[in-house]
């Protein structure tokens, strides 16, 4: 998937294109929704000692579909006094940032853009985050911020913190984002994404195809190993790597540890993982300038 930098970009743009002066917190906001859910992740293990990881991935696969990107929409849009603009500029965003991720190239992995009825995940498979369009798309992002920041920061906050029917809104949507995937993991587990079934179901594993995205690999005594988002070690053959590196591989069980690799390809952890915290922390940035430039011109 592009990194943040990317999506700031192509967000601001097509948004802008699409509805005209659309606030660029919005748009930025916007443009990371679908990613949240990822983004959470990473502390689910820590926050909830024990948490069945592969439970965990169906969750925040059902989080990350265009349906509940746009319900958490619906909550965040609460708090502005554009309301319906608001939420049209956060849904506009998860739409281009899942578009946009259906352009690359990432197996056992895509977006769901018709869930619940479809779970069929999307994607075009153009080129690899490591690849001469996603390296302009990111500075493009970058440059876009750059020319945006002043026109973005200055403009109006316009938000509503203290209507109790908004937070009343907020709260009664977020626990719809947060609850009702807990009642229809077994859709995307049925379907298969991320090989979820496939990895969970350790026993039926022998002779099944499947594929991992961007997971850590080391060489350790004489043996490759691939680290899944289970946290599980699953022993490579047919792989030549002797250095550790983030890979993502097709590859087939040859018993219920071990499977034979079909198809490795090797990614810059740096790059991506440098770009999208990168502009996290510009959007943060961006929020913060706008809020303390504001509350300066109001005790004017």
């Amino acid at each position: 998937m592009p990194n943040t930098l990317a999506h700031i970009g192509i967000a601001g743009t097509t948004t802008r294109l699409v509805i005209k002066g659309a606030d660029f917190k919005w748009i930025y906001l916007g443009c990371i929704i679908p990613d949240l859910p990822w983004i959470f992740q990473r502390f689910g293990n820590i926050l909830i000692p024990n948490i069945n990881l592969y439970d965990l991935r169906l969750y925040v696969i059902v989080q990350s579909t265009l349906l509940f990107s746009i319900i958490i929409s619906l909550a965040l849009a609460s708090f502005s006094k554009k309301y319906l603009r608001t939420f049209l500029i956060l849904a506009l965003g998860c739409l281009i940032h899942l578009l946009l991720d259906s352009l690359q190239e990432k197996w056992a992995n895509g977006v769901l853009l018709l869930a619940p009825f479809n779970w069929d995940l999307m994607d075009f498979n153009l080129f690899w985050p490591e690849s001469f369009p996603t390296y302009l798309i990111t500075l493009f992002g970058l440059f876009y911020f750059l020319i945006t920041f002043k026109e973005g920061t200055i403009a109006p906050l316009n938000l509503h913190l203290v209507k109790f029917k908004r937070w009343l809104i907020f709260i009664m949507v977020t626990l719809v984002y947060f609850i009702i995937p807990l009642f229809i993991l077994n859709q995307p587990f049925n379907a298969n994404n991320h090989f979820v079934k496939t990895l969970e179901n350790v026993k039926e594993r022998p002779g099944k195809y499947f594929e991992i995205d961007r997971r850590p690999y080391r060489f350790e005594n004489e043996v490759g190993l691939i680290n899944t988002f289970a946290d599980e070690d699953i022993k490579l053959r047919n792989i030549s790597l002797k250095s550790s590196e983030t890979i993502s591989i097709r590859a087939r069980f040859v018993d219920e540890e071990t499977a034979q690799v079909i198809e490795c390809h090797v990614h810059s952890a740096l790059f991506r993982d440098g770009s999208s915290y990168a502009g996290l922390a510009m959007i943060i940035i961006f929020w913060a300038t706008s809020i303390y430039l504001n509350r300066k011109r109001n005790l004017k």
